[in-house]
């Protein structure tokens, strides 16, 4: 049953989704910021896929790592919390890695096709672990890495974590945190990757309207 949090959660993937435009409909990010979401929308064979080449691509990039004997710390190892004000901000970034200089390394994996959201979640990560309640990276300044399965990198400085950057979260933690529900945007290519139900979302859409054949053009 889906159950109202005592206050605004906030998944790191949902924030560089919004904050990218791959996710047009605010409502969903907002409504699992604010609601425990129970049970979710089943997920596919697609899924399971994309975690086994997820896992295998963390995997080379490791005994990479092994390689160089460098330090490193893989996914559940890295989760971390960081606060402002009456939210909590949670991510776990696949890898990070401690270099020879003794500078981290953020490191994300992805399997599909490059998007801007792959960058900005990396640079989330970038901005939020100084600030995890561990304490772990306060006052680093942490570099980071996008890593496809094709084996292309995308590289991304610490200075690149700027004063513009930190105004674009704060625009959309605001989103996020607000009392005020956002519109609800249904469209097919988004609702079919929503984890939220049409318990909770009437406005679901799960058919694609398909065979409909308009006017021809003037022209």
């Amino acid at each position: 049953m889906t159950e109202k949090r005592n206050n605004c959660y906030v998944w790191v993937t949902w924030l560089a989704k919004i904050m990218a435009g791959d996710v047009q409909c605010h409502w969903a990010p907002w409504f699992k910021s604010h609601y425990k979401v129970s049970p979710k929308a089943p997920s596919d064979f697609q899924q399971s896929t994309w975690i086994v080449d997820h896992n295998k691509c963390l995997d080379d990039v490791c005994k990479g790592c092994v390689t160089k004997s460098l330090s490193f710390f893989k996914e559940n190892q890295n989760s971390f919390t960081a606060k402002r004000g009456n939210m909590t901000i949670k991510g776990k970034p696949d890898l990070i890695v401690l270099g020879n200089d003794q500078k981290y390394t953020v490191y994300d994996i992805k399997t599909g096709q490059p998007k801007a959201s792959d960058v900005i979640q990396v640079m989330l990560y970038m901005t939020f672990l100084p600030y995890s309640i561990s304490g772990m990276y306060k006052g680093k300044a942490i570099n980071g890495y996008v890593v496809y399965k094709n084996g292309e990198k995308t590289s991304i400085p610490s200075h690149s974590v700027d004063d513009n950057f930190r105004a674009q979260i704060t625009h959309f933690l605001n989103i996020l945190n607000s009392s005020n529900e956002p519109e609800r945007s249904p469209s097919y290519p988004e609702c079919k990757f929503c984890d939220i139900t049409k318990e909770d979302c009437p406005k679901r859409i799960e058919t694609e309207v398909v065979g409909h054949e308009g006017p021809d053009l003037p022209m």
